[in-house]
């Protein structure tokens, strides 16, 4: 049998060595966040930040239309949401500073493209072999 002074000794550092594997509160220690859930939980705060200005500056968003945050520096962004009138290529574009926590500039875009109206029948040009012209 083991001398009791033994048992005696070793009980305290194996009482430690328990308690110091299951963590200060009795759980298992969990591995820290990966980078890509840090950057999509920092978009998150981003574009949430960028939606609270707009509507402290009386700007309506587009319903149900999510921003979109890029980020454009270390701690700059540059968040776009839609404006209303579905289809109208209006965007509200922000630059937020993350370090600062506010939004450092704001413009309204329209990003419809211009484009001249065009007939949908095929009209050949007056040099077309096609209108008795020579092609060139």
């Amino acid at each position: 049998m083991t001398p009791r002074f033994v048992i005696a000794a070793l009980l305290p550092a194996l009482l430690a060595g328990v308690g110091c594997a299951t963590g200060p509160t009795g759980r298992p220690p969990v591995p820290p966040s990966s980078a890509s859930v840090q950057a999509e939980l920092g978009e998150r705060n981003v574009v949430d930040a960028g939606a609270e200005y707009a509507h402290q500056n009386g700007v309506l968003l587009a319903e149900g239309g999510e921003g979109e945050a890029v980020r454009v520096s270390p701690n700059y962004w540059r968040i776009r949401f839609a404006l209303p009138e579905e289809g109208s290529g209006k965007l509200l574009e922000l630059d937020f500073d993350e370090l600062a926590r506010r939004v450092t500039g704001s413009r309204r875009l329209d990003i419809t493209p211009t484009f001249p109206p065009t007939s949908s029948t095929f009209q050949p040009s007056d040099a077309s072999p096609a209108t008795g012209g020579s092609g060139r």
